[in-house]
């Protein structure tokens, strides 16, 4: 079959893939603008499209959220660069805290919407999961030392603490309830990483 015979085809493939990215990134726009509830009329219009179209590239909505996870765990992964686990402790504590506070306030628009729509979605509370695995390995990874100095049965008990001390619902706490700044959260999680592995 000629090129030509294929470009029909390939066009609408083309047209298709975008389409769904643009209604990808409109309901990823709404949430990031604090619609954390979005409707499929409210998406539709931000994508340019009609809501029979976001049904026909989507079964139902909870589909496209879990589309929307996978994009904000691709951007995270972009996010994470990777820390020399061989650096002076303070210079990881110092590198790895900053770099978290990134990620931690970047998702956090996508982290509040999820925290509404898990209870209901196996599809997202699957990609959560994900997420917070490789958070938590970059933990292990970047404090290996740390970790391996402790004893069996003290090793999780050090990853828990740091994991909880650097995790998303830590930092929705600082910075929505106790009304910390981004650089004020960041110098408490700093604190909180320094004395749990200080202690080891």
């Amino acid at each position: 079959m000629s090129d030509v015979e294929h470009a029909p085809v390939d066009g609408r493939t083309a047209r298709a893939v975008r389409t769904r990215e643009a209604i990808v990134d409109a309901c990823i726009g709404l949430v990031e603008a604090g619609v954390l509830r979005p409707t499929a009329p409210q998406i539709a219009d931000g994508a340019g499209v009609s809501v029979r179209s976001v049904f026909q590239h989507f079964d139902d909505l909870e589909t496209l959220f879990a589309m929307v996870a996978e994009r904000v765990i691709h951007r995270l992964g972009e996010l994470l660069v990777p820390i020399d686990g061989s650096l002076p402790r303070e210079e990881r504590v110092s590198a790895f805290v900053a770099q978290r506070v990134q990620v931690l306030e970047a998702v956090t628009p996508i982290r509040r919407a999820a925290a509404i729509h898990a209870p209901f979605s196996a599809e997202i509370t699957k990609r959560l999961q994900f997420g917070h695995d490789v958070l938590r390995a970059e933990i292990a990874s970047v404090f290996a030392t740390e970790l391996d100095a402790v004893e069996t049965a003290e090793r999780e008990l050090l990853l828990d603490v740091l994991d909880i001390s650097l995790s998303w619902p830590t930092w929705e706490s600082l910075r929505t309830f106790d009304g910390r700044s981004v650089e004020e959260a960041g110098r408490v999680l700093a604190r909180m990483v320094s004395l749990a592995v200080g202690a080891a």
